[in-house]
């Protein structure tokens, strides 16, 4: 059975919301997308993947990685909305089946203690159901990021297209939990500049 998990940050879209690239917006001392690798490098995983597509060579030259489980994938398709990413992610892992969990280039307040939590409960449910399985975490009643895919395929993803993203194959999984979480961070996304400035003074906070 395979236990190893590996994460995918989804971060090639255009930020037409935001008006300018915000995987390289300034945060504290880092960039946006420099915190939210950082993050998810604290958890356990065997591998992560950042997807990226619109300036991807800027995003690559600004910010360099020297994690030897950390790789960059690029989606030429990036235009076409976030599933395309995700296909792109799950492709890049080159598995036949695979245990992933899914983190957004535009959410760098999830604590790291969410991460552990989520993580822990998805390698849980590999030893306990061999059917696939997806964990989502959920703050006041609201889902957020990121979630665990457990004993995933490919072709699970193929009919993805458009801004679905995971939400449209929820209903392809035996097993769905929601896992309650006392984090706002998995909410927190910075897509407008209105975000971005709530952001910089949580960040000073």
């Amino acid at each position: 059975m395979n236990t190893h998990v590996q994460a995918i940050i989804l971060a090639a879209g255009t930020s037409s919301r935001m008006g300018r690239p915000k995987q390289l917006l300034p945060l504290g001392e880092h960039l946006l997308l420099g915190h939210v690798i950082n993050r998810v490098l604290t958890g356990e995983f065997t591998k992560v993947t950042a997807v990226i597509g619109h300036e991807a060579a800027l995003i690559q030259e600004l910010l360099p990685v020297k994690d030897s489980r950390f790789q960059w994938t690029l989606n030429e398709d990036y235009h076409s909305g976030q599933s395309s990413s995700l296909k792109r992610g799950i492709e890049s892992l080159g598995l036949q089946q695979a245990n992933v969990m899914i983190f957004l280039g535009d959410l760098p307040f999830i604590a790291e203690q969410t991460i552990h939590t989520v993580y822990q409960s998805g390698v849980r449910m590999l030893k306990e159901y061999k059917e696939p399985f997806m964990i989502r975490p959920v703050y006041k009643n609201i889902p957020g990021h990121p979630v665990f895919f457990g004993h995933i395929y490919q072709e699970m993803f193929a009919g993805l297209d458009g801004d679905q993203g995971g939400r449209a194959i929820a209903e392809q999984f035996a097993y769905k939990r929601r896992l309650l979480v006392e984090d706002e961070g998995i909410l927190l996304d910075i897509d407008t500049p209105i975000a971005y400035e709530k952001a910089k003074e949580r960040f000073k906070n």
